[in-house]
C-alpha cells in the first residue's frame, strides 16, 4: 500500500508539520506531493517554529504516544 499526501491542500502549517512528524514517529512510509519552498519561505517557517518553541507551544514524544494510544 502506498500513502500519497498532497501537502499543498493542508493550509495550516502546524497541522501539516504535525501530520508529517506523526507519520515519521509511527514509522509509516509516505510520499509527498508539494511545491518546493523558496529560501524566504523556508526561513520564515524556521522563525515561526523557533517562536513556537520559545512560547512552549510543542508536543513531546511522550505526550504524543499517550495521545496516540487513545486512538
Amino acid at each position: 500500500m502506498e500513502l500519497v499526501i498532497d501537502l499543498d491542500k493542508i493550509k495550516d502549517a502546524s497541522k501539516r508539520e504535525w501530520l508529517i512528524n506523526s507519520l515519521k514517529l509511527m514509522r509509516i512510509g509516505f510520499d509527498t506531493q508539494e511545491k518546493r519552498q523558496t529560501l524566504d519561505e523556508y526561513n520564515e517557517d524556521l522563525e515561526r517554529g523557533y517562536a513556537q518553541v520559545q512560547r512552549g507551544e510543542f508536543t513531546t514524544v511522550e505526550d504524543l504516544k499517550i495521545e496516540a494510544a487513545k486512538w
